[in-house]
């Protein structure tokens, strides 16, 4: 097992060590806690106990992503800030005793169970997590998922969006390859759309689970966006995860690096331009610290790193000189309304405008479903965002036989372990469907 999986996790002791703090509570705040509603307290007692392979088995059965969510979940947020250990001491580190168990199951070796074929054919379109989570649980309830992923590697944001310096893309890899066992067949360079619809894909399927994600980057429509030296979160994640996995060339990162926005892209937009070597790293947003959309640890990890931080502060006009970035320049803001964090609420400070100097400027302001998949989804119903609208425990659309999940959805995904939950529920509920049909 690769040195990098292992050193960024606990050794068999400390697991032990960490597990035996477990306070087993009857009712575990913890377990009500996470979208995917893994068993913590039994995992835990399975490794306390010395026995990983029933502790990784008990996670998989919920999230088979069991390794990376581990480390990428937001657990501050959720199981961990829900964990009753926190009265007596500190909360049990939950997250890394999960992702101790996936790695200890890399080393044991893969146990992979199969349910028996029945001939049903279901396409998932996009390789995110929800896709990959809804193709795992059709094919252990015998169903022959295929998976069309547009890149040339399946994982959406665990591939292409978090940083490797906090998700290992090694165990990104064996965590699919572990999905690709269970019998998913994943086609990479194979995008959904430029003329195929949902009416060709359901000839030869028997149900189609759509979770393409929101690829297309939203901007916030500055004088000076066009300037060299502008970029967005996603093509900047994109050629810097290319180059990390060795697929590209290492991207040119300028000295100075302005990224506007205060989410979780945001941020690792911020630390790619520090792995990147970047000598000034500046987050602009409109938020104050506390209502910032990111994460603690991700904030946490951001001021570690040095990036420095104008909150409550709105973009005005991206400045520049010869055609290339010079620099942005900002006002301070309030709200007119309490806690609604949104640019139409905010009200520029009289007398308050600044200018930072800057030779990159990254958008990261979120993102919206590619306009481009309207056309290829006849019969389903969109928001006016143009992300599908299902329903939020089966993510069955107005189409029968389509279901979506995942960041494609009104408000679906959010989070990797979220589009996990989301996408098992929906394997489930296409089962259901096949079943009740009785296709095959």
């Amino acid at each position: 097992m690769s040195e990098v999986l292992c050193n960024v996790g606990l050794t068999d002791a400390q697991a032990k060590l960490e597990a035996a703090r477990c306070l087993m509570c009857e009712d575990p705040p913890c377990v009500e806690a996470c979208p995917a509603d893994v068993p913590v307290k039994h995992f835990i007692r399975a490794i306390r106990f010395d026995s990983p392979r029933r502790a990784i088995n008990l996670i998989r059965e919920r999230n088979v992503f069991a390794g990376v969510c581990g480390l990428a979940c937001p657990v501050d947020d959720l199981c961990v800030g829900a964990c009753s250990a926190t009265e007596l001491s500190k909360p049990i580190d939950i997250g890394k005793l999960q992702h101790y168990a996936a790695v200890t199951e890399l080393q044991l070796g893969r146990e992979a169970a199969r349910g028996p074929g029945n001939g049903r054919r279901v396409a998932v379109i996009g390789g995110g997590p929800a896709g990959l989570a809804a193709a795992a649980e059709l094919a252990v309830l015998g169903h022959a998922p295929v998976v069309f992923e547009r890149n040339r590697r399946a994982g959406g944001v665990c591939t292409y969006g978090v940083r490797g310096a906090r998700l290992p893309k090694e165990l990104v890899a064996a965590e699919i390859a572990h999905i690709e066992a269970l019998g998913v067949e994943i086609k990479t360079n194979a995008p959904f759309g430029d003329g195929q619809t949902l009416d060709d894909l359901l000839k030869d399927f028997d149900a189609v689970y759509v979770s393409a994600g929101a690829n297309q980057p939203l901007t916030p429509k500055l004088p000076g966006e066009d300037l060299q030296g502008v970029t967005t979160w996603k093509k900047m994640l994109n050629e810097f995860a290319a180059y990390t996995l060795g697929d590209g060339p290492k991207p040119d990162m300028p000295s100075r690096v302005i990224i506007i926005g205060g989410g979780s892209v945001a941020m690792d937009a911020a630390g790619a331009a520090h792995d990147l070597e970047a000598q000034d790293i500046e987050v602009l947003c409109l938020e104050s610290p506390r209502e910032m959309p990111a994460y603690h640890a991700e904030l946490d990890e951001a001021w570690e790193a040095g990036v420095r931080f104008h909150t409550r502060s709105m973009p005005l006009e991206i400045t520049g000189a010869g055609g290339k970035v010079s620099g942005l320049r900002a006002v301070r803001i309030r709200w007119n309304e309490p806690d609604k964090f949104v640019p139409a609420n905010a009200v520029p400070l009289e007398g308050t405008e600044y200018w930072l100097p800057a030779d990159m400027i990254v958008l990261a302001i979120g993102a919206q479903p590619a306009p481009a998949l309207a056309e290829a989804l006849p019969g389903v119903a969109l928001d006016r965002s143009g992300r599908i609208v299902a329903d939020a425990e089966s993510g069955a659309t107005s189409r029968p036989g389509v279901f979506a999940g995942g960041d494609v959805v009104a408000a679906g995904g959010m989070t990797i372990v979220n589009s996990v939950a989301e996408g098992k529920r929906a394997g489930q509920a296409i089962d259901a469907y096949l079943r009740e049909k009785g296709t095959g």
